[in-house]
């Protein structure tokens, strides 16, 4: 008789979890994304290099100019929807960082001051250990942004990230990352490769 009601115990209990357990949803993810580009090369392409930025673009919403202090001392996440990725194959220098050629995944950190730097962590080691850009990540290196508060006379509706050139800079540059009247920027530089 203690095999029935235990079996009966199990079965209730097996039947109960489901009802607890987070439900796993699916989504295609069909929100396009923006990219930007810096390169380095030669007339005949003997050296060549590429720095690409791409992400998702959220909508400014006149709120967010007061949760500036909430950023503080976190590193949030970049863009919208998934990580905003930097793959490089070059040395990439940006804000004072160096980054070896491979790819990274983005955030935006903020320290206690309120001092915004870009957040990287290798991509793949953030996907091994199971990062997403909705948790709390420790990025391994950060490149320091100069905050240009309501830098623009009109609000930027959707983030914008820039890589631009520099004329005859031969890999020199400016990130510039816009969104409602303010933008982040640093200084930048793609290496042509070494032979």
């Amino acid at each position: 008789m203690r095999i029935p009601f235990l079996t009966a115990a199990f079965a209730a209990l097996c039947l109960a979890l489901p009802t607890t357990a987070q439900k796993i949803q699916g989504a295609d993810g069909g929100v396009m994304r923006a990219e930007t580009r810096l390169m380095v090369f030669t007339q005949d392409f003997s050296v060549f290099a590429m720095a690409s930025i791409t992400h998702g673009q959220p909508e400014w919403k006149a709120k967010y100019d007061g949760m500036l202090d909430e950023l503080k001392g976190k590193t949030n996440r970049l863009g919208m929807d998934w990580f905003t990725t930097l793959i490089t194959s070059s040395e990439f220098e940006i804000g004072g960082a160096k980054l070896a050629p491979g790819s990274y995944v983005v955030g935006l950190h903020c320290d206690k001051e309120g001092k915004f730097s870009l957040a990287f962590m290798d991509s793949t080691k953030a996907m091994k250990d199971g990062v997403n850009p909705f948790m709390d990540w420790k990025p391994e290196m950060v490149a320091s942004l100069t905050l240009n508060k309501d830098a623009a006379a009109e609000a930027v509706a959707l983030m914008t990230m820039t890589l631009k050139a520099e004329k005859d800079g031969a890999g020199k540059g400016t990130f510039t990352l816009a969104w409602g009247k303010h933008t982040l920027t640093a200084p930048c530089q793609l290496h042509a490769p070494k032979k």
